[in-house]
Parts: structure tokens; C-alpha cells; sequence
């Protein structure tokens, strides 16, 4: 059922997923006519483009990093954008400074693009450039980019993500358009860590609380780090600072992962194995190009051992426990390898939020059953020890010490049927239907008698080992008398309270 369950979430979450991307208001470059052109001098004339150190290429090989180049290419408007009444601009997502040209007219400057580093000023990662209506041609129109990146510590493959045409925006706009679907696991994951950190301070199961408290922190960050983006255009050198974060994060989040399956399954010399799977995690991190599947294995290294640990465990214990868990890792696994280009996307949110939803349900069922088999072991040595002190009250009976008209009186306990308060004494009721006068209070009393002896109501104790019957209250008696009553010795009948009755039950059914 629990799997069937986390099967449900995924479907969905892979239906939500199937939406996102880049809107139908935008329009790419033409990638295979791309022209670039070095540039050697601080001038802004535009090249021919036909000089021989241009070339043409991909727009997949257009680098700006620690240089400057002019890039020619062309955009094809369609129809409908011809006709739209909405204002249109030219869309640069990446990281460079950029100055644009369209059709031969300067729209405007994102920074201030040079080749001398100093020179510079750096744009924002996101930018918009409004294009004229009058300017806009049928199909073919040309866009010529002057730009350069010399701030920042990382070389990307990749620097550029977007050039291309579309209705003019907010550049966010356009990077996530379901901002909305990214909230829905931010606030889970928020209220979990929420949850987990407050778990951490009791004592019962620190431990597991304290790592799910780390994954719920290290995902929510992370997933703040990939929406930051989308919230505000930033600078573009601190795309390097948020990159290594996002990927930062998603490593340790596996390192939580993996510890957390090592713990469970209790393996000797555990650091070394923790120690073990994080360093191969992180040489397979950082031999990896690209940040994006760099964030994807991340994740995808310490869930793949314990994907084949846990299926370890269950071949040879035979556990359904084990087998869920090794079910649930496989599987992530497995849409890791499915998505690896998409992982670190909300796609993974979802994803991870189902599945620390679900390790938590499992941990919590396991910790219900060990609550329970616990408390069942508490009642069975209650049991043995109430056996234990019957029999010792059958053969060495304990005695209790009655001050009483100046004279001290010594009372076998196993004599005693039943004490009953009387304001600032205790009547002591005897087998023999004698009684005793106790000088103090009832507690005072129960402190010094066996556990053969039970408190039923605020002003009775009885002792067990006299009791018949249980009987719930009859009409006759009064509201104040009690919930029921207990049948003593010849036919004495003792009242117990209504928040009492419970344990009483229970302890008539365990002696």
C-alpha cells in the first residue's frame, strides 16, 4: 500500500512536471547561423562579419568568458507576434554583459561589454532589450550582440542559456512561469524542518530527527537557491556563487541520505561506510561536467548505495521492511537516471518531498510498533513483578507500624482488606473486621504498604488479594460514590472513581 501510494505521488508529480519550461510567448535564435567575431579593440564599430578571424558556428559555442565577441544571428517572428498588439523585445539569458543590435538599430546595453576586464561593467543574468514595432520584418530579422564576461571565478560550459525574440516582460517571467507549483514543496519542506527541528530537543529518536532535519534544510535551501532566479535578476557573477551552492546543497543532502540508510541498517564501523560513500560521491561530483548533471549526481551516487545495500538487506533477511525501502531507492534511482538533465529542476522537489514524506511515515509505523512492543514488555514485567511480590507477601508478609494511644502497634500487611481516610487519620480495615487508627494521611500510608495494595478512589486503598468482583455502578448509588465498585471480603463493598476505573480494569485483568 505504501508504495502504491508513493507510485500515485510520482505520476503526479511527473504530470505537474510535464508543463514547465520556457513559454510559447518566446522564440530561439536560429542555432546553426550563428556568426562570432573576436574582439581585439575597445571599438564599437560592428564587424562585417566577414573578416577571417569570424566564423560560424553553433549558438551552443558562443562564449563570452574572460573575452569579448560581436555574435550576428537571426530569428525567424512568426505570424502570430506580427499581429500581437503586445510589445516585443529581444531576451539574452546568461552570463555576459551584452549590448544588441536589431535590424541594424541599437536597442540598448545589459552592463557595458569590453575587452579590457576593468572595463567592464557586469549586466544581469536575465535581460529584456524592447524592440520597436516599426523595426519587427516578416520571418528573417537580424541580431547582432556585442558582449563579454570577465567577472567571475567559474568557466561554464554552457554561459549562455537563452537568446531569442518574445513578448516584452519582467525577463523572470519567462524563467518560471510556474513559480506557484515551486511553492507547494518549499512550504512542505519549510513546515518539515519546522517539525524536525522541534522533534530534535526530545531525547526519543535524536538522532533520526537531527538528519531529517538537515534533508529538509539542505532541500529547502537548495530549492530557494533554483527559485532565486526566478524572484529577482541578479548580477550575472553571482550565477557562480548560486551554482556551487545548488550543487553544495545537493550533495550534502545525499551525504544525509546515505547516512541515514547506514545508521538504519546498523553497519559496522558506520563512518567508515559514511566517509567511504561521501568521498565517492563527491570525486564523481567533481570529475563531472556540467553543473546540472553535477546536481543530479549528487543525489544520484548516495541514493544508488543505498539502493543496493538496502536490496542486500532484504535478499538476506526476507524482511518486507527492507524490501519497501529498497523498493523506494531503487526507484528514485531510477528517475534520476530517467531525468538526469531535468533532476535539479522542480521536478526533484517533488520528488524528494514525496520521499522524505514517505522514509518518514516508514520510520514513524517502525517507531509505533517499537513503542508498542515496549509498553508490552513494561506490562509483563509489571505482571512478573506483581506475582512476585503476592508470593512474598504469602510467605514473608511485610508489616507496617500503627502509633496509636501511645503505644506502637505492628500489623501484618496481608491482614489488612482495605484503608479508608477519615479527615486527619486512616481507618485500617483487618480481615477480622478490626480496626486500626493511622495517625497521618492515606499517601503517607501507601508509601509504607506493598504493591499488592491499589488505589481505587481519592479516600480507599485495597488490597488486591481480597478482591472478588468489579462491578459497575448501580442505580442506587450516588453520583459522588463512584463509577463502580470493588466486592471485597465477605461481601464489603468499596467505591472507585470514575478516572481510576481504567486502571483498575486493567490491573484485576493482569493479576
Amino acid at each position: 500500500m505504501t508504495i502504491r501510494i508513493f507510485l500515485l505521488q510520482l505520476c503526479t508529480i511527473l504530470c505537474l512536471y510535464s508543463g514547465f519550461g520556457f513559454s510559447q510567448s518566446l522564440v530561439t535564435i536560429n542555432l546553426d547561423s550563428v556568426i562570432i567575431c573576436p574582439i581585439t579593440s575597445s571599438s564599437n564599430v560592428i564587424p562585417s562579419f566577414s573578416e577571417r578571424e569570424c566564423k560560424t558556428t553553433n549558438a551552443w559555442k558562443i562564449d563570452p568568458q574572460n573575452t569579448a565577441l560581436w555574435v550576428k544571428t537571426t530569428v525567424n517572428v512568426p505570424e502570430y507576434m506580427l499581429k500581437d498588439k503586445n510589445p516585443h523585445s529581444v531576451y539574452i539569458s546568461g552570463k555576459a554583459a551584452s549590448k544588441v543590435y536589431f535590424n541594424g538599430q541599437y536597442l540598448g546595453s545589459n552592463g557595458s561589454p569590453n575587452v579590457i576586464p576593468n572595463l567592464e561593467q557586469v549586466g544581469k543574468i536575465d535581460a529584456m532589450f524592447y524592440v520597436p514595432a516599426n523595426l519587427i520584418k516578416p520571418k528573417i530579422n537580424e541580431i547582432i550582440i556585442k558582449m563579454s564576461s570577465h567577472h567571475g571565478f567559474l568557466t561554464l560550459s554552457n554561459p549562455l542559456n537563452f537568446i531569442g525574440f518574445g513578448i516584452y516582460s519582467d525577463p523572470t517571467y519567462f524563467i518560471h512561469r510556474n513559480l506557484g507549483v515551486s511553492i507547494v514543496p518549499l512550504g512542505a519542506l519549510l513546515l518539515g524542518a519546522i517539525y524536525f527541528l522541534v522533534a530534535s530537543f526530545s531525547p526519543r529518536n535524536r538522532p533520526n530527527n537531527l538528519l531529517f532535519l538537515l534533508m529538509t534544510s539542505f532541500a529547502s535551501l537548495q530549492l530557494f537557491a533554483e527559485i532565486s532566479r526566478s524572484l529577482f535578476s541578479y548580477p550575472y557573477p553571482f550565477q557562480d556563487v548560486r551554482l556551487l551552492l545548488i550543487v553544495s546543497l545537493s550533495l550534502l543532502f545525499g551525504l544525509c541520505f546515505l547516512t541515514f540508510i547506514i545508521l538504519k541498517l546498523e553497519k559496522n564501523k558506520p563512518y567508515l561506510w559514511i566517509f567511504a560513500g561521501g568521498s565517492f560521491s563527491l570525486l564523481t561530483v567533481l570529475l563531472t561536467p556540467g553543473f546540472d548533471p553535477k546536481t543530479a549526481l549528487a543525489i544520484f551516487v548516495p541514493s544508488a548505495i543505498s539502493a543496493t545495500l538496502l536490496t542486500t538487506q532484504a535478499v538476506k533477511t526476507k524482511s518486507k521492511e527492507w524490501a519497501i525501502y529498497a523498493a523506494v531507492f531503487v526507484l528514485f534511482s531510477v528517475t534520476i537516471v530517467l531525468t538526469l538533465t531535468t533532476f535539479h529542476d522542480v521536478l526533484f522537489y517533488y520528488i524528494i518531498t514525496g520521499v522524505l514524506i514517505l522514509l518518514f511515515v516508514l520510520q514513524a509505523q517502525k517507531l509505533n510498533q517499537e513503542q508498542k512492543d515496549k509498553e508490552a514488555e513494561q506490562a509483563l514485567v509489571a505482571k512478573l513483578q506483581f506475582k512476585l511480590e503476592q508470593n512474598q507477601q504469602q510467605t514473608e508478609p511485610s508489616t507496617i507500624k500503627i502509633n496509636s494511644a501511645g503505644k506502637i502497634e505492628i500489623i501484618a500487611s496481608n491482614q489488612v482488606v482495605f484503608c479508608k481516610a477519615a479527615g486527619d487519620y486512616v481507618e485500617i480495615n483487618l480481615k477480622d473486621h478490626q480496626q486500626r487508627l493511622f495517625t497521618g494521611s492515606l499517601k503517607e500510608l501507601e508509601s509504607s504498604l506493598p504493591k499488592t495494595f491499589l488505589r481505587v478512589h481519592r479516600s480507599y486503598l485495597v488490597n488486591v488479594e481480597f478482591i472478588n468482583s468489579l462491578n459497575t455502578k448501580s442505580s442506587q448509588q450516588s453520583e459522588t460514590s463512584g463509577a463502580g465498585f470493588l466486592r471485597l471480603h465477605d461481601a464489603v463493598e468499596v467505591p472507585v472513581s470514575r478516572r481510576i476505573m481504567p486502571t483498575v480494569r486493567n490491573y484485576i485483568k493482569q493479576s
